[in-house]
């Protein structure tokens, strides 16, 4: 995930000091995702140094306020145009299971196993957040991001179903 350009998004909404860019981000993404303090600041002074990103003073406060600038808005619109890569095997439980077959590992069965019970919980877990967000139009797009998890998860099991005896 791009933290520059989750923060370029949420301030090309509106202007934002750097303890709402946190909360907003969370938000966001309901609370799926934590971002540190640090993160946020020293991104932000880098989006800064490169002119992605204008620092103001607020008029009420004495916390400075940043404002995507136009640079930052061409950054991040030529972002959500880029495809995304996709690892071919960089999966860690793909590249474990490699080492296991590599090695005949006797606990083959027990690998393919603890990792399909490991998606269920996690289906799970993204059925019951599904169900906790109202389908209006503002969450289309976290709703989305949960169906395409899903699904991405059924496939894997589907995949590990093809091992020769697994159950």
């Amino acid at each position: 995930m791009s933290v520059k350009h989750a923060i370029l998004t949420l301030l090309s909404e509106s202007p934002r000091h750097r303890y709402d860019l946190k909360v907003s981000f969370e938000s966001m993404v309901y609370h799926q995702w934590e971002l540190n303090a640090g993160q946020i600041y020293t991104t932000i002074d880098r989006l800064v140094r490169d002119g992605l990103v204008e620092e103001t003073m607020g008029d009420s406060s004495e916390l400075k306020i940043y404002r995507i600038s136009e640079k930052g808005n061409e950054e991040l619109f030529a972002w959500l145009l880029q495809p995304v890569e996709k690892t071919l095997l960089k999966d860690e439980f793909y590249f474990k299971l490699l080492c296991a077959k590599k090695i005949s590992h006797a606990s083959l069965q027990h690998m393919i196993k603890s990792q399909q019970e490991h998606i269920i919980q996690t289906i799970f877990q993204l059925q019951k957040l599904r169900r906790s967000i109202d389908p209006t139009r503002e969450n289309e797009g976290i709703l989305y991001l949960i169906e395409g998890k899903i699904l991405h998860l059924e496939a894997d099991m589907k995949w590990l179903s093809m091992f020769p005896h697994t159950t």
